[in-house]
């Protein structure tokens, strides 16, 4: 008997992982698919997750109806950090004797070597690695680092899915997007009723932007949100930040929501949006995390010494996919390689095209591209992983 294992946090379930159990029934053979959604994985402690009794739901939801898969409780019911080798090991000894598989993606085969006890799952499961659009792993280098370590290979499953991740579905939920392309009908009603993935006043503050501008702030928290976990970030907060940087960028500064509002002096006009846009966040839409409200506050002009957050917003907002200009992609790059080296190289390119336009550059913008050209000077590479 073929029985392969498919763990994951599942917050919420997609359409590819549906299309990833349908692989490997069909590539694999196998007889069984067992979906385990995970209590807490290890990679994802004090995250702010969808409760588990709702991702066991989603899970049963998504997967009914389809022949020879189950989902398991097993992970659930056992609390605590999900470990795969004790799962793995529970499988095991629940159907003696079986061939067993463990379903990974390919973004998780270069942390498979630091997993607890990756020994002892390979004694127990074969892993299958399934690939994903846009993901960039070359497999025949990877079956030799893994050789080299274990002494045995992993299975590649022929099939590469769409480029769906849950954070992508997190966001577009927060915006209140059509989930239908990406979600079953009866997961998207159970998200709905329990208002899951609602992050604070996101949705009203979007009725403030017009279509385009609506489109660009949910690009810009689609690639915030992807950073947020690496830089250890609530992704409620990164989202919330993304969300609202814009809020004032269509209203008159004679509204009466900034009725309050003294903006700056000798602020370029180009500027003035992200000050009011700090104070629309406060006093009409009550946010009071004064981190995404400066995230809000400096996501055009940038200032010395920023939070990891406030970084995230301002290179978010200037990189997100819709933007194009000369070197974008190599910046884009940076972003994923260091938050501070890109701050530098973002407030070069910022000043270099404001002094080609003509236009006035704000003095703390140049104060910033000062502090992190100064940065780049001392070659300090210890800020990486900053959290705030």
């Amino acid at each position: 008997m073929k029985i392969a294992i498919f763990g994951g946090s599942f917050d919420p379930v997609h359409a590819e992982h549906g299309n990833i159990v349908r692989a490997a029934q069909e590539k694999l053979g196998a007889d069984k698919i067992i979906v385990v959604p995970a209590y807490i994985p290890p990679h994802k402690q004090g995250k702010n997750m969808a409760p588990p009794a709702d991702r066991l739901e989603m899970a049963r939801l998504a997967f009914a109806g389809m022949r020879g898969c189950e989902v398991s409780a097993y992970e659930l019911n056992a609390g605590g950090t999900s470990y795969t080798c004790r799962t793995v090991a529970h499988f095991a000894e629940q159907y003696p004797g079986a061939q067993l598989y463990l379903l990974v993606g390919s973004d998780m085969l270069k942390d498979f070597y630091f997993w607890r006890e990756p020994e002892t799952i390979l004694a127990g499961a074969e892993l299958v690695v399934c690939n994903r659009e846009g993901d960039k792993v070359n497999f025949r280098t990877e079956q030799i680092r893994f050789f080299a370590r274990f002494r045995k290979t992993f299975k590649t499953l022929e099939y590469v899915g769409r480029d769906i991740s849950s954070t992508k579905v997190r966001v577009l939920c927060a915006f209140g997007e059509d989930l239908r392309p990406y979600l079953a009908a009866d997961v998207i009603g159970h998200i709905e009723a329990k208002e899951l993935y609602r992050v604070g006043p996101v949705r009203e503050a979007l009725r403030y932007l017009k279509p385009a501008r609506r489109k660009h702030s949910l690009r810009v928290a689609l690639m915030a949100a992807g950073a947020a976990e690496k830089y250890k970030l609530s992704e409620r907060s990164v989202i919330l930040a993304a969300a609202l940087h814009d809020v004032a960028k269509n209203l008159d500064l004679s509204a009466p929501e900034l009725a309050g509002f003294t903006p700056p002096a000798d602020v370029p006009a180009p500027v003035l949006h992200q000050y009011a846009g700090a104070y629309l966040a406060e006093h009409t839409f009550g946010v009071t995390d004064e981190d995404v409200l400066n995230a809000i506050r400096y996501h055009t002009s940038g200032r010395p010494s920023m939070s990891t957050l406030e970084k995230i917003i301002y290179l978010s907002d200037l990189l997100e996919a819709g933007r194009d200009f000369p070197h974008v992609d190599r910046l884009r790059a940076c972003f994923a390689r260091d938050l501070n080296e890109c701050m530098y190289r973002a407030l070069k390119h910022q000043r270099k095209y404001l002094k080609k336009q003509g236009g006035p550059v704000d003095p703390l913008t140049a104060r910033a591209y000062e502090y992190y050209s100064q940065w780049m000077k001392r070659g300090d590479k210890t800020t990486k992983g900053e959290t705030k």
